[in-house]
């Protein structure tokens, strides 16, 4: 006797489709794929090739070995993090840091990071996605610092955020990234470009 499938199988060829919240929890997705929901509708995101990984892999080893050696500071670090916005919205960012907390935190997706990393990917609805949706939808969340690692103009945009608005700085090649979040930390940009 054949077993049935009871969740929702999604995919490619289902970009666009409304998706429910319960939907996208409980649905399976077809891989490589990265999927997201913008409005209620799938989005689908190309997988992570050699050059995404080979761009975000300074920065994950290096927050890797700072959670290694700061458990009391780094509780989790995520890849592909996700993160509900609301009812209509989730994200996938490329790495999530959550600091460890005294208070009870709700399971993920509905934790979100102090930090979120995004390695920009090449073309124009990545920038936008990047720099503009999500910088948005991460301030709304709550989202302490946003970091937008831009390996094509070798610069990192940190927005730290501040009682309206994130504020911006940008670091390039001879410059440092540091954060008064995770104390000691220090990334040479000379180091990751």
């Amino acid at each position: 006797m054949a077993t049935q499938r009871t969740s929702l199988l999604l995919g490619p060829d289902d970009a666009g489709r409304f998706v429910s919240a319960e939907e996208f929890v409980e649905a399976e997705f077809v891989e490589p794929w990265i999927y997201e929901r913008d409005a209620g509708r799938l989005v689908v995101v190309s997988p992570e090739g050699q050059r995404h990984l080979d761009d975000s892999k300074p920065w994950r080893q290096r927050l890797s070995r700072y959670w290694l050696e700061h458990p009391e500071i780094v509780e989790e670090l995520a890849v592909q993090a996700w993160v509900r916005v609301d009812d209509a919205n989730d994200r996938i960012g490329d790495i999530g840091v959550y600091l460890v907390t005294n208070r009870p935190v709700p399971p993920i997706p509905d934790r979100v990071p102090e930090l979120m990393f995004e390695v920009v990917s090449p073309g124009r609805p990545a920038r936008k996605r990047d720099y503009v949706t999500k910088r948005r939808e991460y301030f709304q969340l709550g989202i302490r610092e946003y970091v937008v690692i831009d390996p094509s103009s070798r610069a990192v945009t940190v927005f730290t955020r501040g009682p309206h608005a994130y504020r911006r700085r940008t670091l390039r090649r001879g410059q440092v990234y540091q954060s008064p979040l995770l104390p000691g930390l220090a990334i040479p940009l000379d180091d990751v470009f």
